[in-house]
């Protein structure tokens, strides 16, 4: 019974990490193909004056910058639902060989013939005792490989870290200048009507 509700429990979790990965590899490609579609439109635009043609500029830097952070961070979030997801059935499985250590160990306790007249029940136990074990042996390796790796790729995460900072800076760049283009398109028009 608990095989058959441990093999329920990962199937609606894979089933779920499956549905959020398609739909963040779909939010991808719509992103990617609004980008091609803004920049059509961009070049489809008439520009009034050289305030409008700044203005439209210093916005669409800010648009490309937000996206790729947004990019960014769902690829980040994508990651550490991977490990929420690994640490969570690690999290069970171990669960599960601490109820199943109690267990003998109660029936331990009640004396040598409580043993032996529950001894295959225990023998079942411990048998998926050690599958659990082995199973949770294969994550923690896995872990390891995947810390070893994290390590070597750290430098690498800092200089994204770094990317992104200016990247943030970018727009925060392209926001004051989005101000201050309106700032000159307002007082044109602040001109015109006094004139």
């Amino acid at each position: 019974m608990a095989d058959k509700n441990d093999v329920a429990q990962k199937s609606k979790q894979d089933k779920t990490m499956s549905e959020i990965s398609e739909r963040l590899g779909t939010e991808t490609v719509n992103q990617i193909q609004d980008i091609v579609n803004q920049q059509r439109r961009q070049n489809a635009v008439q520009y009034q004056n050289d305030q409008h043609k700044q203005f439209s500029t210093n916005i669409e830097c800010l648009v490309n910058a937000a996206r790729e952070q947004q990019m960014a961070s769902e690829q980040q979030i994508q990651s550490t639902l991977n490990q929420a997801s690994t640490s969570l059935m690690d999290a069970r499985r171990l669960e599960s060989l601490y109820n199943s250590a109690q267990q003998l160990q109660q029936g331990a306790q009640m004396g040598i013939s409580n043993l032996q007249m529950n001894a295959k029940q225990y023998i079942k136990t411990i048998e998926q005792m050690e599958k659990d074990c082995h199973e949770q042996q294969v994550s923690t390796d896995m872990q390891a490989i995947q810390s070893m790796q994290q390590a070597v790729s750290a430098l690498a995460q800092a200089q994204n870290a770094i990317l992104q900072s200016q990247a943030i800076n970018k727009m925060f760049d392209s926001i004051t200048k989005c101000e201050d283009s309106l700032t000159q398109i307002e007082q044109m028009e602040q001109s015109a009507i006094t004139m």
